[in-house]
């Protein structure tokens, strides 16, 4: 949805440092799973034991793609902490915030095309780092890993987007699996909490990842490296590009990844909305966003400021929420409303490309349905750094994947080591 979904900081950002070692990383281990191991890998990387007990610090989780750790310290030693370990030669700092960025819609990008040819989802894995989701009816069935229930509401909405098997509303891939990470909270969360979702994502055997999300950051940011280095192995991470438009260099991290499928928003007349975000994003050759789907509109003073928005899963969090359309559904709209359709129609993508039979690794696979996606967009004659390739187009991209056709598509650069009509009611 648009904006942050509260006024207050989160908490972590003044109870966590995020320390970058000189030295590698050698095991990713999130919090709680292995104090003494955490411990250990820590002090492999060169921080010093002493400085950490010094300020009754300890380690909180490691992060090998990313090249951090993250410690928990006292709200009222996180100065002095930081203050030594910069003079031990460590960069060190708070966590940065993160936030949610926040129906005619799946016809519109041809996603029903895609359905008649049998490709609905099904053996996808599409993990969503949000506020976690309820067990709504329209995909309660198809939760393979869930870390909490949605007390905000965005969640179920973005994976009744991706996923939604409604009889009256229903999303990009109904047959699809979900695996579902809380990693935000109403107050929003923190890159530590993003960091620690996206690598038990990666030991759940995801295909895609949605990140309807983002914050301050940088194309060589931690966030961004881990996105680079998941993509690396072949898991496709969607990101939105952030509710800060129309000026130019808006979009928000991991948006700015040289690896994320970068998602921007048009509404439901095909337009781009004010609020996208734009690029460039320093340090990338190529252009963001890569793409733009339906996020949907605004609705100034009215009573549902997002009549004009995307309808899908209402969490019993949102239950008297003016957007509420009908039992069990309710309207947003933002860049988070945008991703999800994208990655939806990744997950089609996947499923075709198996089925075509054509023996290729994990990273090709996924190589080959960014390309169709870029290729088979639909030019809206704007400049790449608002509209990206165009609106994204599901028929014409499994048109492309299925001839395999060869062009130009946008090349991902970065800093990172990582990157050397059915009867049914459309959203």
């Amino acid at each position: 949805m648009l904006g942050a979904l509260g006024s207050g900081i989160p908490i972590g950002t003044r109870t966590r440092l995020v320390v970058e070692p000189v030295r590698p990383i050698a095991l990713s281990l999130l919090p709680s799973e292995d104090p003494a191991r955490a411990q250990e890998v820590s002090l492999d990387s060169g921080i010093p034991e002493t400085v950490l007990r010094r300020h009754d610090a300890v380690v909180r989780q490691t992060h090998r793609r990313a090249g951090v750790v993250v410690v928990d310290v006292p709200e009222d030693r996180q100065s002095a902490l930081r203050r030594d370990l910069e003079s031990a030669g460590f960069a060190a700092r708070p966590p940065k915030p993160v936030y949610a960025l926040l129906t005619e819609s799946v016809p519109m990008l041809h996603v029903p095309a895609v359905w008649r040819t049998g490709a609905e989802g099904a053996g996808i894995r599409v993990g969503v780092v949000d506020t976690g989701a309820d067990r709504h009816p329209d995909f309660a069935d198809r939760i393979a890993e869930t870390g909490a229930i949605d007390d905000v509401g965005h969640g179920t909405h973005v994976a009744g987007i991706v996923a939604g098997a409604g009889k009256i509303f229903r999303g990009v891939a109904p047959r699809a699996a979900l695996v579902i990470a809380k990693a935000l909270s109403v107050s929003g969360g923190t890159e530590d909490t993003v960091l620690a979702a996206l690598s038990w994502m990666s030991r759940q055997k995801v295909d895609v990842v949605n990140l309807s999300l983002g914050g301050p950051g940088d194309a060589r940011d931690p966030l961004s490296r881990e996105v680079d280095a998941l993509t690396a192995e072949g898991i496709i991470v969607c990101v939105a590009a952030g509710n800060s438009g129309p000026a130019a260099g808006t979009i928000t991290s991991p948006g700015c990844a040289a690896g994320a499928i970068t998602v921007g928003a048009i509404d439901k007349h095909g337009h781009i909305t004010e609020y996208s975000s734009r690029g460039p994003v320093a340090g990338l050759r190529s252009s963001k966003p890569d793409i733009v789907a339906v996020g949907g509109g605004t609705s100034v003073g009215a009573r549902c400021q997002y009549g004009g928005g995307v309808a899908s899963a209402r969490a019993r969090a949102l239950s008297s929420d003016p957007c509420v359309v009908g039992p069990g559904y309710v309207r947003m709209s933002g860049t988070s409303m945008a991703t999800p359709h994208v990655t939806g129609i990744c997950a089609l993508l996947l499923e075709s490309s198996r089925s075509l039979g054509r023996s290729a690794t994990r990273i090709r696979r996924a190589r080959d349905i960014r390309r169709a996606l870029l290729q088979g967009a639909v030019d809206v004659g704007l400049a790449p750094d608002v509209a990206g390739a165009g609106i994204v187009d599901a028929a014409k991209a499994l048109a492309t994947l299925g001839s395999r056709r060869s062009g130009t598509v946008p090349t991902m650069s970065s800093s990172s080591p990582a990157m050397a009509s059915s009867g049914i009611e459309p959203k």
